[in-house]
């Protein structure tokens, strides 16, 4: 008996992705038009499936909260569920500031000269708060009450200043699920308008591993806005765009838009459908911080870097604000999903007038 080496199938897809997948394949100088796309698809599948099952592990669900205070600073959540592919006596994780924050400094150091402290105090201070953790099982992000038993391990990176990292002993076995949690708090994180400056400002959510069920919900207090001489209802609202890892934007959404991969988006401001929702989220937020102040389950190390009363202050609930929520169910493996918004005036500078 003969053992079938190929197996052939048909493959559903839209007229749109079927006809990228041909002009992928004469760019890959694939000249056989008939077979042209079997093997792009064939080389495609496999790369993606290869990614899935050899990848140390893999996310099954991923959320991200972030908030923006109308001072500048910004708090972020990012709950993900894992499903370990390969044992693992540790896992990382790990946050990096946006290239412009250290483009931002250096300016201001020229600038500024003395008027400034040294780099590595600088960034430090900008770090209000970080905090990472894991726990064994799915834990639903929302679900504040499964986050308030004793994790596996949890650590605070008090050296990091342009990033901050940690390796979280787990000592796992193959097949099990994990949840790793990321708080952290930035200060004066936004990028502020600057006379011969791009426009907009974004924070970005990089998907560095195969990952499902993507959820980013931002939130920006409207106050932030209150120098940009612009009533409430002209201001532009929240919008998407991608990068890649080298952080160069793309030219449109397009990348994200067949139907086979679609994205979910959501868009308003504090008076449109969906606020209730987006406002939950912060507050939610704002009771985990909080939780995890009062709990300071770290051994030995500080959770916080700045007074608690400043953050308690910042983390108060807008009344006005803007907001994006994105759902994507299968998101694409090395891009950063951006959340962008028009830079607004620093409150403590008089208004220039743009070129």
């Amino acid at each position: 008996m003969r053992t079938r080496n190929e197996r052939n199938c048909q493959v559903r897809m839209s007229s749109a992705l079927w006809n990228l997948i041909g002009d992928i394949g004469r760019e890959l100088g694939l000249a056989d038009a008939r077979g042209r796309h079997s093997a792009v698809i064939r080389e495609m599948l496999a790369a993606t499936a290869a990614e899935w099952i050899h990848s140390p592990y893999v996310c099954r669900s991923a959320q991200h909260t972030i908030y923006v205070t109308k001072d500048g600073d910004v708090f972020y959540r990012h709950v993900q569920s894992l499903i370990l592919n390969s044992m693992r006596e540790k896992l990382p994780a790990f946050i990096e500031m946006k290239p412009e924050k250290r483009e931002y400094y250096h300016r201001r150091y020229r600038e500024g000269g003395k008027a400034l402290r040294d780099e590595h105090a600088w960034f430090l201070d900008c770090w209000l708060l970080n905090y990472f953790a894991a726990w064994n099982g799915h834990r639903d992000g929302d679900d504040l009450n499964a986050f308030q038993q004793s994790p596996l391990s949890s650590q605070v990176d008090t050296f990091g200043t342009v990033y901050k990292s940690a390796d979280l002993p787990v000592r796992s076995v193959v097949g099990r699920y994990l949840t790793r949690e990321t708080v952290v708090g930035l200060r004066d994180y936004v990028q502020w308008k600057e006379p011969n400056a791009s426009h907009f400002d974004y924070v970005a959510i990089p998907v560095d591993i195969p990952t499902q069920n993507l959820e980013i919900c931002v939130v920006i207090d409207q106050d932030l806005f209150s120098k940009i001489d612009i009533a409430s209802s002209g201001m532009s609202n929240l919008a998407l765009e991608f990068r890649n890892r080298e952080s160069a934007r793309f030219d449109s959404k397009e990348v994200a838009l067949y139907p086979e991969t679609r994205l979910y988006e959501q868009h308003g401001r504090s008076d449109d459908e969906g606020a209730d929702e987006m406002l939950l989220k912060v507050r939610r937020l704002w009771q985990r911080v909080k939780y995890i102040m009062a709990d300071q389950p770290t051994e030995g190390e500080s959770f916080v870097r700045a007074e608690r009363s400043y953050i308690q202050r910042s983390l108060q609930l807008p009344s006005r604000f803007l907001f994006y929520w994105l759902r994507w169910p299968l998101p694409h493996l090395g891009i950063e999903a951006c959340v962008r918004w028009e830079k607004p005036y620093h409150p403590s500078r008089m208004r220039t007038q743009e070129e």
